[in-house]
């Protein structure tokens, strides 16, 4: 499964050195993580998914059907493909018309999921807990007589990990069999962990000797490494497996939630067809990638779970730079960009990162022109948080402008008119809380929850109609209204279906 390979900006290969309520979600309320201060030269604040015009910051994902895996690549604004027509795939209402790059279907009924609409649900669980260590993983632990965290201790001592890699891990390894012991379900606390903790120990071990995206010196360039071929483990070790193995003790999976099932029948017609898929979603937890991956396999089909498992997420530079975030980061197949708030803090990298921005667009552009194509992204720009106030998890807003600039990739690659925007809801805050506020250490302390998830799909969502009669201001100002009122619509879709599924419960 796909990671990242590092590109320099003149495409270049780098150089590296060979180194509450009753219901699913009641219960008490999960407490957010801190953020803990790494020391030494990972010092560094949390990257901010913010938006901009010509800057997606934000998590997406985009699945690939029909291919043997997913690839990713990049996109800029200026590789301007063949237009489209921007004629709908309805008529237009007369005297409206759609503004020039910006859709090409008239205003059309947005509608929620509905309820218990899960016929796709099997019977029983369909996976079992896993309570012995797969050989598939057991190979990369050191064969001697040292426990997890006597081995974690010994890695410090001889400088391989950092003091912070020791805290976190040892905290989040007690946290986590915690939960699984006092889980509901009888065989959550069979799961292995304290083997699945000494693998990723190792890979931890390993990402601190030889960083597999980038170093101090190579910080910028397209990540994206085919089936993790370039390493000598990849050939070996399956990433994305090892972190659905590591999520799916942690989910409730009776109590879990699917609403919009029969739209996710709908949108996998679309892609067999060739056409493009766009989800707009909000973001709750830093594992949402691989509780998609658990949801749609264990709770739809693996058909679902096939496109779930063939994505390309869109995120920040922490995930690179998080050195026990990359062993997960690398089961997913990923795109980069620099966000607006961190796109200048080096200034002697900042036009790197900008031309690494160009190319991530531009290859998006030609993933919507080849079609196929199911984008996941999150137009808030970053997680959801528990309110201090409300004590409940809030949606964050959409940006308007993060839309939009999706509709203007896919438009600018000619794929407009086949491609469908759809919202989705997800609930999956407490199984791996963020931090209480936004920003902070790079590292983050882990802290997570045995918890059920939700995840819910709307119908197909319609575009809003701009009167083209009107000129210069007037044309601006409508389009931009069009705009925000889009954001909205997605937005109030999304909130509807949060509450569905339980969201606020959580």
């Amino acid at each position: 499964h796909s990671a990242a390979l590092e590109v320099e900006a003149d495409g270049s290969p780098p150089h590296r050195p060979d180194s509450t309520p009753e219901g699913p979600f009641s219960g008490p309320k999960t407490q957010d993580q801190l953020s803990v201060e790494p020391s030494g030269v990972l010092t560094a604040r949390l990257a901010s998914m913010a938006f901009s015009r010509t800057l997606l910051a934000a998590v997406m994902c985009v699945s690939l059907v029909g291919h043997h895996g997913a690839s990713a690549f990049s996109i800029t604004p200026a590789a301007r493909l063949p237009a489209s027509s921007f004629t709908g795939r309805c008529s237009r209402p007369t005297g409206a018309h759609v503004a020039p790059r910006l859709g090409g279907a008239a205003a059309s009924r947005m509608v929620a999921a509905e309820p218990n609409t899960n016929h796709l649900r099997p019977a029983e669980i369909p996976y079992s807990i896993i309570k012995k260590l797969p050989k598939e993983y057991a190979w990369i632990v050191p064969e001697d007589d040292l426990d997890v965290k006597s081995r974690i201790k010994k890695y410090v001592e001889d400088g391989e990990l950092i003091k912070t890699d020791e805290l976190i891990l040892t905290s989040w390894l007690d946290n986590f069999r915690k939960q699984l012991d006092s889980a509901p379900a009888p065989d959550a606390k069979n799961f292995c962990v304290e083997d699945y903790f000494s693998v990723l120990t190792e890979l931890i071990r390993k990402e601190r000797k030889r960083p597999h995206y980038f170093n101090d010196a190579e910080v910028t360039g397209t990540h994206y490494e085919p089936f993790n071929s370039h390493h000598e483990d990849s050939k070996f070790f399956d990433y994305q497996q090892f972190g659905v193995d590591v999520t799916r003790p942690l989910i409730d999976w009776e109590n879990s939630k699917i609403a919009g099932a029969h739209n996710l029948e709908k949108i996998k017609k679309q892609l067999e067809a060739g056409e493009n898929v766009v989800f707009c979603s909000n973001h709750q937890s830093e594992s949402d990638t691989h509780c998609l991956f658990a949801l749609m396999e264990d709770q739809i089909g693996p058909d679902f779970g096939k496109i779930a498992r063939n994505t390309v997420f869109i995120a920040g530079e922490r995930v690179l730079r998080d050195a026990i975030v990359v062993p997960f980061s690398r089961g997913c197949s990923l795109l980069t960009v620099y966000s607006k708030k961190h796109i200048a803090s080096e200034p002697e990298l900042k036009g790197a990162k900008m031309n690494h921005n160009g190319k991530t667009m531009k290859q998006l552009g030609m993933f919507f022109a080849k079609g196929g194509t199911c984008m996941w992204f999150a137009p808030s720009g970053g997680r959801d948080r528990r309110s201090g106030e409300t004590g409940k998890v809030e949606l964050a807003p959409f940006d308007p402008n993060a839309i939009e600039m999706m509709r203007q990739v896919a438009d600018k690659a000619g794929a407009l008119e086949k491609t469908h925007f759809y919202a989705m809801a997800l609930a999956t805050h407490n199984i791996f809380p963020p931090p209480s506020s936004v920003g902070g250490a790079l590292v983050e302390e882990r802290v997570v929850n045995y918890s059920p998830l939700g995840m819910a799909v709307s119908e197909e969502i319609g575009d809003i109609p701009v009167d083209m009669s009107l000129e210069g201001a007037e044309l601006k100002k409508a389009i931009k209204a069009s705009r925000v009122e889009r954001a909205n619509q997605v937005y109030a879709l999304m909130k509807k279906d949060y509450e569905l599924i339980g969201g606020y419960d959580q």
